[in-house]
């Protein structure tokens, strides 16, 4: 990695694969334009996007910003940890945002507030929090007669993108956090950390080869939180937003069981243990706009009750956080 001080500080990489609709908004979101408080000298966009029959078109391609760099290549599998890895490689910054599906849709405090944990501590690990646009989640988009036109109309009744923070009126937990801020999540699909400790994981493990990655995105979260050097921050107040693509897992399917057993499967291969959320008690940072105090309301009431659970067992709420504590070294 090259540094030097015209380097931005953040790389943030978006893969890509026959979204282009739903590509194009995420990166306009992603845009200096839309971030409140930030300049497109702080961070760079790589956009990798694996070859299909529905590229983004040239035209837009070439209105990206001057932050941006993109990349179309042809990937050997279904499995975008390769591309990630390639992404890696084009990389500037000191820190690394990851966004393994490019059809989600960032609120605009997101960058000011990632470099703002990393001013706090240069080992932050952050999430946003996941969303999906709609009144269910996507995986039942058939039953609730969701499609991209209805997405589109949902968009347009807020007047996005010009009130951003609107998207909250029109979005539901996703699965990975569907009990909000105080449980453990799964995982992040906007995820930032140190360059240097995504090196030290390995950078994405390319054995996970099922289609969108199974659970590398969870491994990579996992890994990551349970680091020694790392802090979690969560920007709770912010919001990754899923818009409907015909995903893997995030779609309505007839095999969507027997696809998540796989993806299990070969995640429990790869470690040697069953997957397991990392219990690790993060610093909320930043702030609430009014569409999104909602969710921190319902977070507030299930963790109430998840902290009681607790208590009445004797068990730790964030036990791998312990674990953590005690495996680190001490001075003197």
């Amino acid at each position: 990695m090259m540094s030097n001080d015209t380097n931005p500080l953040l790389s943030i990489i978006v893969i890509v694969y026959d979204m282009p609709r739903q590509a194009m908004n995420t990166l306009m979101s992603l845009s200096a334009g839309y971030q409140l408080g930030v300049d497109a000298t702080q961070y760079e966009v790589i956009v990798v996007e694996n070859s299909s029959a529905n590229l983004i078109p040239p035209t837009e391609i070439r209105s990206l910003p001057s932050n941006f760099q993109y990349y179309c290549r042809d990937n050997l599998g279904v499995s975008p940890a390769s591309a990630i890895n390639f992404a890696a490689l084009n990389a500037r910054g000191k820190y690394l945002g990851l966004m393994i599906d490019g059809a989600r849709m960032v609120s605009p405090g997101v960058i000011r507030n990632v470099l703002m944990a990393f001013r706090a501590n240069e080992n932050a690990l952050v999430v946003v929090p996941g969303y999906h646009l709609g009144h269910q989640e996507q995986q039942y988009h058939l039953t609730h007669a969701y499609t991209e036109a209805s997405e589109i109309a949902l968009l347009e009744s807020i007047a996005w993108p010009k009130h951003p923070y609107r998207l909250f009126e029109i979005a539901v937990w996703s699965g990975a956090n569907s009990h909000g801020f105080f449980h453990p999540f799964m995982e992040s699909n906007c995820l930032f950390m140190p360059f240097g400790v995504f090196d030290a994981l390995g950078r994405a493990d390319e054995r996970f080869q099922c289609p969108g990655g199974g659970m590398l995105n969870l491994d990579i979260y996992r890994r990551a939180a349970l680091h020694l050097d790392t802090e979690l921050f969560m920007l709770a107040g912010e919001g990754s937003f899923h818009q409907l693509h015909g995903g893997v897992t995030t779609s309505e399917v007839v095999d969507r069981k027997a696809i998540l057993r796989r993806q299990l499967d070969e995640y429990a291969t790869i470690r040697d243990t069953p997957f397991r959320s990392p219990t690790i008690e993060p610093i909320l940072l930043g702030k609430f706009s009014a569409p999104a105090l909602q969710f921190l309301k319902r977070s507030a009431e299930r963790g109430e009750e998840r902290f009681k659970r607790f208590a009445a067992s004797g068990e730790h709420p964030f036990a791998d956080e312990l674990l953590k504590f005690a495996d680190q070294p001490t001075s003197g």
